[in-house]
């Protein structure tokens, strides 16, 4: 954790808000691109909330599956996971960040599935439980647990934090 003092927020307020990485990561930030991707290899879990088929589990009894992260962002997060997906998907989310910030229940979108080998590359879109009212009937959005949530400003706060964090360090190397 970072114990720097900035004019951003107190000493207690930023040991709160960072979290750190461990080696090796890579930033890769793009000019197309709204936010900076980190580049890591971290477990995740995920369920799928509503399928393009109709399907819904609302329950989190849904289809599951394990995966990989290959990068996130405070946007999204590839993943590398033996389940194909259909794009359009929701899905709810729990990961680690390198064992140091677990985030659960994020809602998110199928954005993108790609096979490569034997696995398949899977880009997830984080979106707001707002959204869902677009995707969702109201009866359906009725039936979501309270805790299943988007990656909101908070979660997305700590996520640049963590990437801020490694890259002021990165730089001061």
């Amino acid at each position: 954790m970072s114990k720097q003092k900035n004019r951003n927020g107190s000493k207690n307020e930023i040991e709160r808000n960072t979290i750190s990485v461990k080696a090796p990561f890579k930033l890769e930030k793009d000019d197309k691109r709204r936010f900076i991707r980190l580049e890591i290899i971290d477990p995740l879990n995920y369920s799928v909330l509503k399928n393009r088929s109709g399907g819904f589990w609302p329950d989190g009894d849904g289809p599951s599956y394990t995966g990989s992260i290959l990068n996130i962002s405070a946007g999204g997060v590839l993943i590398v996971s033996e389940a194909a997906l259909e794009e359009g998907s929701l899905v709810i989310i729990k990961m680690s960040l390198q064992g140091v910030e677990i985030i659960k229940n994020v809602i998110g979108i199928v954005k993108r599935v790609e096979q490569d080998e034997n696995d398949w590359l899977v880009g997830i879109e984080f979106i707001t439980r707002e959204t869902l009212t677009d995707r969702l009937t109201s009866a359906e959005y009725d039936l979501i647990p309270k805790d299943v949530a988007s990656f909101n400003e908070h979660l997305r706060g700590i996520l640049n934090n963590y990437i801020q964090q490694k890259q002021i360090s990165k730089e001061g190397s």
